[in-house]
């Protein structure tokens, strides 16, 4: 990914002052979302990069582009905060805590909790508009619009199996893994709640795939087909 080239497209996005083509996707994105212990970013980045081998004639000027955390580097510019305070926001246990930590990374009047939801989803919406982009994670099911242009895919596996690879990864404990684990994926849950105004199930998503009993080829390519049938829609 040329991030160059992603910074200008999300500046331009995000101010609404486009200088250069528009996408050439129909306004298609994909979201991927995934349970703790199942990488995301592997399949974000083979799947961008399948679809983009694939593109023909004058399509290949508007190649596919993947984000995820600079979802959080254009939420920090513009609030004038630094973007530290989004990881550490996730692990905020309440209102007071969060308070402190903003306030310690901005000389300005520090902004409220609600504003900076606010301002992320408002990146996300600006990110979603240029389409022909695939977003990992940030609680994009909750704020992408759900439609037959767009899709939205879950990655999950069994707990079990979530456990022993965050254990190994982690070279920790069982116990502890699974600690993380739920801890993380309840973080997950409530930041998508917040944006649907309810909890996010299954049906929310368009497929779901189970990364514990298929190979990266096998979801990658798939997820191409599908993506490259909806396109011609």
């Amino acid at each position: 990914m040329n991030s160059t080239y992603l910074s200008k497209y999300l500046d331009v996005r995000f101010s609404g002052e486009l200088t250069g083509p528009t996408a050439q996707h129909k306004g298609m994105v994909i979201t991927i979302s995934r349970d703790t212990g199942c990488d995301g970013m592997p399949i974000v980045k083979e799947i961008t990069k399948q679809l983009n081998a694939n593109l023909k004639g004058n399509n290949k000027k508007y190649p596919w582009k993947f984000v995820s955390k600079e979802i959080f580097e254009k939420s920090a510019k513009k609030l004038n905060v630094h973007m530290d305070i989004f990881d550490k926001l996730e692990h905020a246990k309440d209102k007071g805590f969060i308070e402190d930590i903003i306030h310690s990374f901005s000389n300005e009047k520090y902004p409220s909790d609600f504003k900076i939801k606010k301002t992320f989803k408002e990146v996300i919406e600006s990110v979603e508009q240029g389409g022909g982009v695939v977003i990992l994670g940030r609680a994009g099911v909750a704020i992408v619009n759900h439609s037959k242009r767009n899709l939205h895919v879950k990655l999950t596996a069994p707990i079990g199996w979530r456990v022993q690879k965050v254990a190994k990864e982690y070279d920790t404990t069982e116990a502890k893994a699974m600690k993380h684990i739920q801890e993380s994926d309840k973080k997950r849950q409530d930041l998508k709640k917040y944006y649907m105004r309810r909890k996010v199930h299954y049906t929310d998503y368009d497929i779901v795939l189970n990364v514990s009993s298929l190979t990266k080829k096998e979801i990658c390519s798939s997820l191409a087909s599908m993506i490259e049938e909806k396109g011609k829609r």
